[in-house]
């Protein structure tokens, strides 16, 4: 059976030329040599309406859904609530995530005081059900479910937080989703 796969990168830095999408690349590189179609590319901003329109389209038209990007601590970083709203998934703390994610900023900051701040906590809000990708570039774990006959997988984005071919085709290619991409 061939399978066909959507990317969907998320960001207002994307459409406004600050950074090249080179994660859709990549990834077309990787989903390619597992033999599986890459038909359409779809960056859109940091804007929860526009990126739900992109998503239904995506859903008629790929079984296999990849995002980048919107993982994040910040307010605008909304891909979660969204993919999680548009597959019928409530989003639920995943003390793991949360974790890891304290153990990485100790990494990066170990003078003594130095604490996570609580808007990265947000993070460790996965979508039910999912399983959690572990991220060594970065805070945000991506994930991977599937819902209503759609392989979804989010990845963390910018460029440089996560190897995304790797990650998403090492899941794809297991054909179950593998919990810790990066770490080997």
């Amino acid at each position: 059976m061939s399978h066909t796969a959507e990317l969907i990168a998320v960001g207002t830095e994307l459409l406004l030329g600050n950074i090249a999408n080179t994660d859709a690349q990549t990834l077309s590189k990787e989903l390619s040599a597992l033999g599986i179609n890459v038909f359409y590319h779809t960056v859109v901003g940091d804007n929860p309406d526009r990126l739900r329109q992109a998503v239904d389209i995506a859903k008629g038209r790929a079984d296999i859904l990849i995002t980048t990007g919107g993982l994040g601590p910040t307010c605008d970083d909304l891909t979660k609530n969204v993919l999680a709203e548009a597959f019928g998934k409530k989003l639920v703390y995943n003390p793991e995530a949360a974790q890891r994610m304290e153990a990485y900023f100790q990494k990066l900051h170990p003078e003594a005081g130095k604490r996570m701040t609580e808007n990265n906590y947000q993070q460790a809000y996965l979508p039910e059900g999912c399983t959690p990708f572990q991220n060594d570039w970065g805070t945000a774990p991506g994930c991977g479910f599937e819902a209503g006959g759609v392989h979804v997988v989010m990845l963390p984005g910018p460029t440089g937080s996560s190897p995304a071919g790797p990650c998403a085709s090492s899941a794809w290619g297991s054909r179950r989703w593998r919990p810790s991409c990066g770490s080997g």
